[in-house]
């Protein structure tokens, strides 16, 4: 290891870090994720008066940070965006922080920062087993039904929501749906994903229906001959992700929705839930979703005890068989 990068702060080889990571094509959130959790452990350090030479930070160091993040983080306390709420960090959010050190000091090994990993000895805090929270048939009814307005932004927003339910979307890529990669006779569009990753997602025949009467009839004129956004606001700008949360949120809470994340990836939870309980198969989901591993897809089995109870009535083994032979 070259002495004079050995004794290099972290701070800079996080401004290196963050440099490469645009190099190899990191998607803006991904970089703000980055800069905000490897930032917040540079913090603590220098809050706690250790060391931030990065050949002096040690298994030691990290799981203290571990621990704090744990302990004494609230949800919000490190994200501008979010306000701070009084309750602990979830062990998501910390196996998340984790992996950004994990896979910050393994690139600091590869280019020859480090000798070796400190994270060698250290584990990812275990998470426990969850299913993932989704709207039901019911809410999604009322849902759709207060969103629907005889309006063009309540055309557009319904069409959102639809197309979100039906394609389980992420929120940014909804938003940056360009009008050149609609392939609506065929009844499918293109995506750009996390990692810039291109992919085609289906429709369905009603999200299709919708889709085409918005293009057609309600999308407002480009503000710029530039914008070739699906959505766009009335005054022919693209939308942000934050109206998207907002008009999810604020339906939600209309017709009393309540217990779950009211936001858009709920709604990729509930396809992705309704995608596999209506037959369809893992590796199809997985590549509607746009996940890179099977794994993260296999969260969406994990059926709550309503879903288990109905697919047993279902699939019984033992009622199948007295159905075609009577015992």
């Amino acid at each position: 290891m070259n002495e004079l990068r050995s004794r290099d702060s972290l701070e800079t080889l996080i401004a290196h870090y963050l440099f490469f990571c645009q190099t190899e094509g990191k998607s803006p959130r991904t970089m703000r994720w980055y800069q905000q959790k490897l930032g917040y452990f540079a913090a603590f350090l220098r809050e706690h008066q250790l060391s931030t030479r990065i050949d002096k930070i040690s298994s030691q160091e990290i799981r203290l940070f571990i621990h704090h993040l744990q302990t004494e983080v609230k949800v919000g306390e490190n994200n501008p965006r979010r306000p701070t709420k009084e309750q602990a960090l979830s062990p998501q959010t910390v196996a998340g922080y984790v992996r950004t050190l994990r896979a910050f000091f393994s690139w600091a090994v590869k280019e020859g920062f480090l000798d070796e990993h400190p994270m060698k000895h250290v584990k990812t805090p275990r998470v426990p087993s969850q299913v993932m929270a989704f709207f039901t048939d019911e809410e999604v009814a009322r849902l759709l039904h207060a969103i629907k307005k005889p309006t063009p932004a309540g055309k557009r927003n319904y069409t959102m929501v639809l197309i979100l339910l039906d394609t389980g979307l992420r929120v940014s890529e909804l938003v940056n749906l360009q009008m050149n990669n609609l392939y609506l006779e065929q009844g499918y569009f293109k995506v750009l994903g996390k990692g810039s990753r291109e992919r085609i997602v289906p429709l369905g025949r009603s999200s299709r229906r919708v889709l085409v009467e918005y293009v057609h009839k309600y999308r407002p004129d480009p503000a710029l001959p530039g914008i070739d956004r699906v959505f766009l606001a009335r005054n022919g700008y693209p939308l942000r992700t934050d109206y998207v949360y907002k008009i999810i949120s604020e339906g939600c809470r209309e017709v009393g929705v309540q217990g779950k994340r009211l936001g858009p990836h709920t709604c990729r939870h509930t396809f992705a839930r309704n995608f596999l309980l209506n037959g369809g198969d893992l590796l199809t989901l997985q590549r509607i979703l746009g996940h890179s591993s099977l794994e993260v897809v296999k969260l969406y089995v994990n059926l709550d005890t309503k879903d288990l109870l109905a697919q047993q009535w279902k699939y019984s083994p033992v009622d199948t068989l007295r159905a075609k032979h009577p015992v």
